[in-house]
């Protein structure tokens, strides 16, 4: 069956998506597969990226349980901003014919870490599937 097109949303927000992140730089990856840069925006004054177009399996392998063939593609969003710690999302499911919307919140660098975001570590947050930056000093400690 032949690909269709799904999409993806995402806004990038600070303090528990209170503010818009301004100048983030985002990153979306395929996953499937050989990882490869899919699109790279800069989100606008509302935290945004336009909603992008991106390969998805034919709808009805997701609509039914018998179905050959994947449900869904998966990719990968990565965001940076100065200031801020860097988070990707893997294995984001995109759907055909769906608008997949992807709310990031960016964790700010504090006084105690700023000194040691040279030496990032990648840690994942349980249950969520998200991955930020983490200083050798910790982790934001807001």
């Amino acid at each position: 069956m032949a690909l269709q097109t799904g999409y993806i949303e995402v806004n990038v927000t600070t303090a528990a998506g209170s503010s818009p992140v301004e100048g983030a730089e985002v990153s979306i990856y395929s996953s499937d597969g050989v990882e490869e840069t899919v699109y790279r925006f800069t989100t606008d004054r509302s935290g945004r990226i336009p909603v992008s177009a991106l390969p998805a399996p034919d709808r009805n392998n997701s609509l039914s349980p018998s179905a050959e063939g994947p449900r869904y593609s998966r990719f990968r969003v990565t965001v940076s901003a100065e200031g801020y710690y860097t988070l990707s999302s893997p294995e984001i499911p995109v759907f055909s014919n769906i608008v997949t919307r992807q709310p990031i919140v960016l964790i700010p660098y504090t006084s105690s870490t700023v000194a040691g975001k040279e030496n990032m570590i990648p840690e994942c947050v349980g249950g969520y599937g998200l991955c930020v930056g983490r200083s050798d000093k910790g982790v934001y400690d807001g």
